[in-house]
């Protein structure tokens, strides 16, 4: 049985949320990003269906922490700022085998690839922190990087429109050919 005190309280608590929702000025806190696979309320600050991948982002300062997810079992794979088809593209290339995430920074040589890592033409691999999970047929990949990498073999993210392919595979194998692909607009 609730007492008059504790019904008076609930009622001071749900008044005051119900004002802070209606404030100006007065937002929602995020949360800390964390890359483990789990897409949680509030960690990212906007999200875009594009196609079949649905991708959530958060800029803070120099750096994009990006959740990428697709109903796959396979790979993901996204390309910024291709060139003609393919070619140009900065390639970021994800999976989850077995429980462990796998992420490759890739640029494409070609229309329509290949794709050798950046570290073999002489880039880096700028994506440092990542984090994925694969549950009910929905792979999803957290990672981080630099809005701008200094990298040769990497196009750079600016906040504003960003063209971008995007690709599914069937099976975790990057060597495969993609079952799906299509391109859009990364808004940031």
């Amino acid at each position: 049985m609730v007492s008059k005190w504790q019904r008076l309280m609930l009622v001071v608590a749900a008044t005051m949320l119900l004002v802070m929702m209606f404030l100006p000025g007065v937002t929602v806190a995020a949360v800390e990003w964390n890359p483990d696979g789990v897409i949680s309320e509030n960690e990212y600050d906007s999200q875009q269906q594009i196609g079949e991948v649905l991708i959530f982002t958060r800029i803070k300062g120099r750096e994009i922490m990006m959740a990428v997810q697709a109903k796959t079992g396979g790979y993901i794979s996204l390309g910024i700022d291709p060139e003609q088809f393919m070619k140009g593209a900065d390639i970021i290339m994800m999976y989850v085998k077995d429980g462990k995430t796998y992420v490759e920074d890739m640029y494409s040589i070609g229309n329509f690839g290949p794709h050798p890592a950046d570290t073999a033409q002489g880039g880096r691999q700028d994506i440092q922190v990542f984090g994925g999970s694969e549950a009910e047929g929905i792979t999803t990949v957290e990672f981080k990087r630099k809005l701008n990498t200094g990298d040769k073999k990497d196009k750079p993210l600016k906040k504003g429109d960003n063209k971008i392919i995007w690709a599914i595979g069937y099976s975790d194998d990057i060597t495969m050919k993609h079952i799906k692909r299509g391109s859009g607009t990364l808004v940031l």
